[in-house]
């Protein structure tokens, strides 16, 4: 039998052969042709994103993959910091309450009630809400530590049912693609926290990689492009990883589960009424671990803010107190145990901390859509009490 060998005829051979040799000043004109290509892709990345006059306008993350606009978001407010023209740069960390779950329009949103108090009181002001749903501690340690060099003031909100572990299914971060979309480094007790070995840790964080999330405006707004084009990420489209699922079922009514619209809760039908209630209250018994994630973040946290020379308030999410005590959702020994604990670190680290959810009642039952969530008129409600509670801490004015 005759052997057969590969051997390209001249058409072929031409074609392999395209363009010659390739000499070095071949060689730099095509890396300076595709570094051209990548800055004009840029160009095009660049008009697709949120302008910039859009985040000054009460703007709050995407309800659906709201970490896809984090770093465009966290690069206004550097810029905003460079013009200080606006007032003091003030922004709120937290979770759905503070993102307003509930709460139909952005301006009745915590911080834009608080920032619209603070204007009318006759201080200035630049705030900003980096809350979203279903945030973890961890999460909003994060976003504070990316936003640090450039706010004056961070408001932290705290969600009582995610210190219980149980509720998180032990998951220290709900967003762990933050550090990353933010360009910051990973230290080793972060890590610790993260549950990632110091060498893995390290390669997620690389030179490299923070490099590119601050000079590739593609590599940096990926997620930003994946939720325009395809509404989330594609592989999460096709198939919702399990992680995802757990985290969705495992969180009480008001934060991605039972929907119940934006009416009041007294508003409700008796059977929405006690789904609302019965999921809450699968997560309301618990005692605080000093250990958990969540407090070592929160001392963290504290302690970052603390040593960047920041101002920082920290408060209890709002909860409907008529409701709870109505039902015994939450035994109230219990609940001063707890955030005791909580009020400690963080007195500890010289910042005031605001507990709503004793003492006189400050909001009805009227101003909640369910256990933990406010309507659009709480929503003011609450904000304006922040600005009332803060203003001479903040060396602002008084309303």
């Amino acid at each position: 039998m005759q052997q057969a060998y590969f051997s390209p005829d001249a058409g072929e051979h031409s074609y392999l052969s395209f363009g010659g040799r390739v000499t070095w000043k071949r060689l730099i004109l095509r890396i300076v042709l595709a570094l051209a290509l990548l800055a004009a892709i840029d160009v095009a990345v660049a008009r697709t994103l949120t302008p910039a006059a859009v985040y000054e306008q009460n703007y709050r993350l995407p309800r659906t993959l709201p970490t896809a606009s984090l770093a465009d978001y966290t690069a206004s407010v550097h810029d905003a910091s460079i013009d200080r023209s606006g007032g003091p740069i003030v922004a709120f960390v937290g979770s759905s309450p503070t993102w307003g779950h509930r709460i139909k329009d952005p301006a009745n949103t915590y911080p834009a009630a608080f920032g619209a108090a603070a204007s009318v009181a006759g201080w200035p002001n630049r705030t900003y809400n980096f809350a979203s749903n279903g945030q973890f501690l961890g999460d909003e340690y994060f976003i504070a530590k990316g936003l640090a060099p450039d706010a004056d003031v961070v408001f932290v909100q705290l969600t009582y049912h995610t210190f219980n572990p149980v509720a998180r299914k032990d998951a220290a971060v709900r967003y762990p693609e933050i550090p990353g979309l933010l360009g910051l480094e990973i230290t080793p007790d972060e890590a610790q926290l993260l549950g990632l070995p110091p060498s893995q840790a390290a390669a997620a964080q690389s030179a490299a990689s923070r490099a590119l999330s601050r000079h590739w405006l593609l590599w940096r707004e990926r997620d930003a492009l994946d939720r325009r084009l395809f509404g989330g990420k594609p592989q999460d489209r096709l198939t919702p990883r399990p992680a995802e699922k757990s985290l969705l079922t495992s969180l009480p009514a008001g934060d991605e589960a039972g929907d119940t619209g934006f009416a009041a809760f007294e508003d409700l039908d008796p059977m929405k009424r006690m789904v609302v209630i019965t999921r809450y209250s699968e997560s309301s018994s618990f005692i605080i671990d000093p250990g958990d994630s969540d407090v070592r973040f929160l001392t963290m946290l504290a302690q970052m803010l603390r040593e960047h020379g920041k101002k920082a308030v920290f408060f209890m999410a709002p909860l409907n107190r008529d409701l709870i005590e109505k039902y015994e959702l939450i035994d109230p020994a219990q609940y001063a145990a707890n955030v005791g604990l909580l009020r400690g670190v963080v007195t500890d680290a010289g910042f005031p901390f605001l507990d709503y959810n004793t003492g006189p009642v400050e909001l009805p039952a009227a101003s909640f859509a369910d256990v933990s969530h406010t309507t659009d008129g709480g929503g003011r409600a609450f904000g304006a009490l922040l600005y009332r509670d803060t203003w001479h801490y903040l060396g602002a004015k008084q309303p």
